[in-house]
């Protein structure tokens, strides 16, 4: 195996060369060593250059021209091309989530996988969704990859190349048009700036108004609109023969919507009482109205720097990294709970009612039916005089209810040393490393009144401010993390290779409370208890000295055992075993009581008691621990034109973390839990076929089968499909390359990509009570229960989707035209079940978008 290894990969790293992967191969020298195997891609999956078809790993890798010729400018366009990986990105910015496998990432947690840019490991989660340009090549790996890449790569790692400074100047100028008032600009320049230093610096500025209108304001760009400015640079410094130095950074500033859901109810017994169908709809049917009075607004600030040494020494290499991130990350939007009347008597929300309501004008209504649907269908907002009737819905034209401010900030410095044999030509080779990590992040979720007097941008606002907080969660989390890694790869001979890697991680987490102690605003009827309002903090009811800080530690092995096989010169077979630990952490305080009293039976005549859900949602969540098994090929045909590769898999969860939204009178809380046990087991295979010299084409299938064995915090999902996993995703593209005229070629891309039917939530056909018990029993406008929920309408339907590229490329200049979604497909984006409030929140995808690209070289 390492004499066809040695012959292989001689040549595959000349082109990686070439490509600007590792280091820069002058011209000639490229025109001299270049041959038919230039096709090949140089993975780095395992911290070395190795060829892609031999690396024992699921790997599916984008080159420089395929992220061109597709169109890729984030990575959910990268995503939409591999089968067995899906992502939703709906709430806001950088706030995605991203499924590999049947393990879905999760908000407010850790990620699931390790983002990897040039070399340096990003802790930053909301670093993932930046805007893709300037990059060489993108790897997606499949499966647990903590051995090597630690704490968090539970589902695998996407690794992502930029291009490195050139040693002769050159630079480029991209400017873009599409529908939606869309631009875009982009520009690079690179060149060397002594004999030993080198400079890349690229800046980039996008916006749009997006597909979608807040119909009260009448602003098409108040909804799904964005606005990204990025400036990255990067030096390289050959500071001797043996080592360089790898200096990056970036700042980006961005500004976009937020929260841009609608509500559907999940009632069979509404739907019963009042002969209306809307109350227990299919979601994917849901005709969407944006009419919010508090248009969403995400900001993002991010500097992020790091420095990479490396150094060349007899018989091995050493890499030192360091690394600096810092976000800053503010979300103001409408609120949630004006269906539970909370903010019914406040002045604003009388004044609001008064004329944006959809009650019929027979009695005595504005009838805005634009703003609500039909009257009762399922919404039903009454004028002033009618009180503690309606069903109002989330996200509304009107002040009642309420407004929500987010915080997410975050800094940390993590540094890795790590020493790599040098020679690929050994039997025996090694890797061996540390890695530490200093995380501070302020979490903060606030809900409050909108008295019509605008917002500050604060975490707690007084009663005598113009938007008081009524519910706050504000929380100071600080981590520490020590990793020792390493993995050895012994060929036993031409054929044989046994690879053994071992991580140990250890977590150390702190938790402090930002929360004053003080009454909420007094506004909100929900927050009056026997007379008296509040805290603003449910947990201030049990710590009446003040909330205490918490800590826990969290450390696990990560073992990866593979051996491989090379059965010929076209057939590559490999078994892996493998760990990968996602540490445990901590909900923000207050979360287990408020979801107690107002969900949980206590017997203290709570509506909990009426409701009495029965959940297991504490203030802090245990670590999540995936092993896989799986067995896979990789195989070539026809001189490298065709290539098939494949994998099966089996892999269990426990503890698997899971996001849970909670809405009901109290307004919004987002929380953690976990599912004791899932099991997975899989099938993937994909293909790429060089038809002729011009047309090429390649496809994909991933299969699953996926079940939650054990959850006891909601026992009724046994049985049920892991959320946000679809069953079937397949793949098909077609690359035509055509000689239009001497140094003028065209290059046609067409991209397809299917997704199965998919649930969002652990319950999913199964009834579960709600808030709406507890109405029931106060009369009014709610008849006596049960008024269970019930999610057989809430799965995503199947999607397709279509995406054309058509570019001319001359020496110099480049203009593409292109469409994404070009059916127009009407798919959702995400459904965010929430039982107890008895129905789900519902996010639109992207429509068909089209447009032009110009590009210059020089």
């Amino acid at each position: 195996m390492a004499n066809l290894r040695r012959s292989t990969l001689t040549s595959s790293i000349v082109f990686a060369l070439s490509n600007g992967l590792y280091s820069i191969v002058p011209a000639s020298a490229q025109e001299e060593t270049l041959s038919n195997e230039q096709l090949e891609i140089i993975s780095i999956s395992r911290k070395r250059p190795e060829s892609l078809q031999e690396v024992p790993i699921a790997i599916t890798a984008l080159s420089e021209k395929v992220i061109e010729n597709a169109g890729i400018n984030r990575p959910g366009d990268a995503i939409g091309l591999i089968p067995n990986i899906t992502m939703v990105d709906a709430s806001n910015v950088g706030d995605t989530q991203v499924t590999i496998r049947g393990i879905v990432s999760t908000r407010d947690a850790e990620s699931t996988f390790a983002y990897v840019v040039d070399g340096v490991l990003m802790t930053n989660p909301n670093g993932f969704n930046e805007e893709l340009f300037d990059v060489a090549q993108i790897e997606v790996l499949k499966g647990p990859q903590g051995a090597l890449y630690g704490r968090n790569a539970v589902a695998g790692a996407i690794l992502v190349t930029t291009k490195i400074p050139s040693d002769e100047f050159e630079g480029q100028i991209k400017v873009g048009l599409a529908n939606n008032d869309t631009s875009k600009i982009s520009g690079v320049m690179s060149g060397a700036l002594t004999e030993t230093l080198r400079g890349r610096f690229s800046a980039s500025s996008n916006s749009t108004d997006g597909f979608y209108k807040n119909v009260f304001t009448g602003a098409d760009d108040a909804v799904d609109y964005l606005e990204e400015d990025n400036v990255r640079g990067r030096l390289l410094w050959d500071t001797s023969d043996i080592l360089t130095l790898d200096l990056r950074a970036s700042y980006s500033d961005v500004k976009g919507g937020a929260i841009n859901y609608n509500a559907n109810f999940a009632l069979p017994s509404f739907e019963a009482v009042f002969n209306q169908p809307a109350y227990f709809a299919d979601v994917n049917d849901h005709d969407f109205i944006f009419a919010f009075n508090v248009p969403g607004v995400n900001e993002q600030t991010t500097f992020e720097t790091s420095l990479k040494a490396d150094l060349d020494l007899d018989g091995f290499d050493v890499t030192g990294v360091l690394a600096y991130n810092d976000l800053e990350e503010t979300l103001l939007s409408d609120g949630t709970s004006a269906s539970f009347y909370g903010y019914e008597l406040t002045d604003q929300c009388q004044t609001d009612r008064a004329t944006l309501n959809n009650a019929p004008t027979a009695i005595g209504g504005a009838d805005r039916t634009d703003l609500f649907g039909e009257f009762f269908a399922p919404f039903g907002v009454f004028a002033p005089g009618v009180e503690f009737t309606g069903v109002y819905g989330p996200f509304t034209p009107t002040s009642c209810d309420g407004y929500q401010f987010q915080e997410r900030s975050q800094s940390d410095i993590s540094g890795e040393l790590r020493f790599t044999s040098d020679s690929q030509d050994d039997a025996l080779r090694w890797i061996a490393g540390l890695y530490f990590a200093e995380i501070k992040r302020d979490v903060v979720v606030a809900y409050g009144a909108d008295t019509g007097q605008g917002f500050l941008n604060q975490a707690y606002i007084p009663p005598s401010g113009p938007n008081p907080t009524d519910l706050l969660f504000d929380d100071t989390f600080d981590t520490s993390v020590l990793s020792a890694f390493g993995q050895l790869e012994y060929d036993f001979d031409e054929q044989w290779e046994l690879s053994v890697a071992l991580r140990y991680d250890h977590e150390s987490r702190d938790v402090s409370n930002n929360v004053p102690n003080v009454s909420a605003s007094g506004l909100n009827v929900n927050t009056v208890v026997n007379g008296e309002v509040g805290p603003v903090n449910p947990a201030f009811t049990a710590n009446s000295d003040g909330i205490p800080d918490r800590n826990r530690t969290f450390s696990h092995w990560q073992p990866k055992v593979t051996l491989s096989y090379t059965a010929s010169k076209t057939w590559n077979w490999y078994a892996s075993y493998g760990v990968g630990f996602r540490s445990g952490g901590f909900n923000s305080i207050g979360t287990q009581a408020t979801l107690d009293f107002w969900f949980n039976a206590n017997g203290d005549g709570s509506p909990g008691d009426s409701v009495d859900a029965q959940l297991l949602v504490s203030d802090e969540y245990d670590k999540e621990v995936t092993t896989n098994i799986e067995l896979g090929f990789k195989s070539s045909f026809f001189d490298n034109t065709v290539k098939l590769n494949g994998a099966i898999f089996d892999t269990t969860v426990d503890d698997n973390q899971f996001f849970e939204f909670f809405s009901g009178p109290f307004g919004l809380i987002r929380a953690v839990t976990t599912i004791d046990e899932l099991k997975i087991q899989g099938f993937e295979m994909d293909i790429s076929a060089q038809l002729t010299e011009d047309v090429s084409v390649f496809a994909g299938v991933g299969l699953l089968d996926s079940e939650i064995k054990e959850n006891k915090n909601r026992p009724l999902s046994v049985g049920n499909t892991a959320p946000q996993s679809p069953d079937e995703t397949y793949t098909f593209g077609i690359n035509w390359d055509y000689s239009v005229a001497e140094d003028l070629f065209m290059t046609t891309r067409l991209d397809w990509q299917y997704v199965g039917k998919t649930y969002f939530h652990t319950l999913q056909d199964e009834q579960a009570p709600t808030i709406w018990d507890f109405f029931g029993t106060l009369g009014g406008g709610v008849p006596p229960g049960p008024h269970s929920v019930d999610f057989s309408n809430s799965t995503r339907d199947a999607y397709n989707t279509l995406n054309l590229r058509i570019m001319l490329d001359s020496e110099n200049w480049t203009v593409a035209l292109w469409s994404k979604n070009l059916t127009d497909e009407n798919y959702l984006q995400e459904v965010i079940p929430t039982p107890e409030f008895g129905g789900s929140f519902l996010h639109p995808s992207a429509q068909r978008s089209y447009g032009v690209d110009f590009a210059y070289r020089f």
